[in-house]
């Protein structure tokens, strides 16, 4: 049952007549909000409810006056009645032949109003800025010309399979995304076009965000826009180092870098000497080439690693220096850490970086050959993680492993300094004891029995199948007899990837004992 109240608010919210308000509401199940809005949303709805048909018109006027209604239109000195284009509905002060005629009229130039913005509407759409579009005889336009789009370009750079143009494509795709108004929205593959510059005399002061963002802005001056092939070449042919920060954008600790630590003058100085610096937002597809190499076990997810910075061996690869999680060091200290890594270490031919003196933790997990007891405490640390998050970070910095790790008795000292020259001897007599003499032959492919190995070298890379229980010798046996060219002769080293674990420490391991199962091996020369 319909209420009055509702009635007469619908009435007096739309203006409509008692009989469409409760034909609506009837129809609405006496919700009036549904009412109003389905009043308003079909036009034709109201026009088949205030224009009724003749015989309802005709049956209405034998009955007695209804309450009446505001009137509709407006009436001049001259007694001319002015009718809206949306006030079709009909005058109730007139009589019913003098209603239906303005009704009609007012219909009629509704219709033509819309018709005559269609045309207008379909000109501009397709017969450009308005103008009017050809048409044949028959009054039917010409078909729309052909057009040819270019999504991904076919070429970019220097890879010939594209994925550098899909790259740079999700790249600007991503910048086009991002908020201008948010400072912390800037990507580091920003060309830098809209550093900040000093505002010319007499113009306006720029805005707070804008001079957040100026704050916050990445290092364009200090990074390389390179590969992270391009970077390991650029930094072999100007023997640089490769310094990389990787950047959570949701951590304030990472923003701070780009404020404080790259634009201090004597750290930029520094960078720019020395590195190839290379800056990459997490989320990047740039960066997942760093992340799969140097954090294993889905570390990159884990909070407490950033701010990350690393230092990376352009000849090998290898990670030599790691400054991971907080407190992260200010500036002085940092820039006196850069100085003393330049210090103890060099990319001459001719020099010997330290190593490590401290076994580094074991970074993969063999789970096949774990016990039941080491898979169960395993998943329990897993779950813990899941839940709580790791509450350090799990990284390890490579360097400090190569310092010593207390004051060591004069005695000792004595034993480790003469200790050294012999474990020397000894590692270079073990390489000369390998003979050179026996070239490799792959065994048929078993998947049970046999494993591929990955020798990565500055040209590029060999793959050979080895067997699971040949000793790590045969590695360097195969070396010695099929040397390089241009390397013959020439000492070199083999440490797998990531762990940087130097192999001649495992000459009797077999393949599969040593973790080189489908692994990477890094083949280093030794020129003096």
């Amino acid at each position: 049952m319909v209420k009055d109240e509702d009635v007469e608010s619908f009435m007096g919210i739309t203006g409509a007549d008692r009989r469409a308000a409760q034909q609506m509401l009837e129809l609405c199940g006496s919700e009036l909000e549904q009412a109003i809005q389905l009043w308003f949303n079909d036009e034709e709805l109201q026009r088949s409810l205030t224009n009724p048909a003749p015989s309802t018109a005709t049956a209405s006027a034998s009955r007695p006056s209804r309450p009446s209604r505001p009137q509709i239109g407006r009436e001049d000195a001259q007694g001319v009645i002015h009718i809206d284009s949306d006030d079709d509905v009909p005058m109730t002060d007139f009589d019913d032949d003098d209603a239906d005629d303005v009704t009609s009229v007012a219909r009629r130039a509704q219709e033509e109003e819309d018709a005559a913005m269609a045309k207008r509407l379909q000109e501009e759409l397709y017969g450009g800025g308005g103008q009017p579009q050809p048409t044949d005889e028959e009054g039917i336009r010409a078909p729309m010309a052909r057009t040819t789009e270019t999504l991904v370009a076919p070429t970019y750079g220097h890879d010939d399979d594209g994925h550098d143009a899909v790259l740079e494509q999700l790249r600007r795709r991503q910048q086009a995304r991002a908020r201008p108004n948010n400072p912390f929205a800037q990507s580091v593959w920003d060309d830098g076009a809209r550093s900040s510059h000093p505002a010319a005399p007499g113009a306006a002061e720029p805005s707070r965000a804008s001079r957040l963002a100026d704050l916050f802005r990445p290092p364009h001056d200090l990074m390389s826009h390179l590969s992270w092939d391009e970077a390991r070449d650029e930094g072999k042919d100007s023997k640089k180092w490769i310094l990389v920060n990787l950047q959570d954008m949701s951590d304030f600790n990472c923003q701070a870098l780009n404020r404080d630590i790259w634009k201090a003058p004597e750290i930029k100085a520094l960078v720019k000497e020395n590195f190839v610096f290379l800056q990459f937002d997490k989320t990047d597809f740039a960066a997942e080439q760093y992340i799969t190499f140097y954090f294993p076990n889905e570390g990159h997810h884990n909070p407490n690693n950033y701010p990350h910075v690393s230092i990376i061996d352009p000849r090998t690869g290898e990670q030599v220096k790691v400054w991971s999680g907080i407190p992260f060091p200010n500036v002085l200290d940092f820039h006196a850490q850069l100085a003393e890594f330049l210090d103890r270490y060099s990319l001459s031919a001719h020099s010997k970086n330290p190593v490590p003196k401290v076994k580094r933790p074991e970074r993969t997990v063999d789970v096949d050959r774990m016990t039941e007891e080491e898979m169960l405490e395993m998943a329990l640390q897993n779950s813990l993680d899941a839940n709580g998050g790791p509450s350090e970070p799990n990284l390890v910095d490579p360097d400090e492993l190569t310092k010593s790790t207390g004051a060591l008795p004069e005695e000792k000292g004595k034993e480790k300094a003469e200790a050294e020259p012999e474990a020397s001897a000894a590692q270079e007599s073990a390489f000369a004891r390998i003979p050179s003499d026996r070239p490799h032959v792959e065994p048929p492919a078993d998947p049970k029995t046999t494993t591929r190995l990955q020798v990565r070298n500055p040209p590029g890379r060999i793959i050979r199948r080895f067997r699971l229980d040949e000793p790590v010798c045969r590695i360097y046996e195969w070396l010695k007899a099929e040397p390089l060219e241009g390397k013959e002769g020439v000492e070199f080293e083999l440490k797998s990837m990531p762990a940087g674990t130097d192999l001649i420490e495992h000459l009797d391991k077999t393949i599969q004992e040593a973790g080189l199962a489908n692994g990477t091996v890094m083949l280093e020369f030794i020129e003096e």
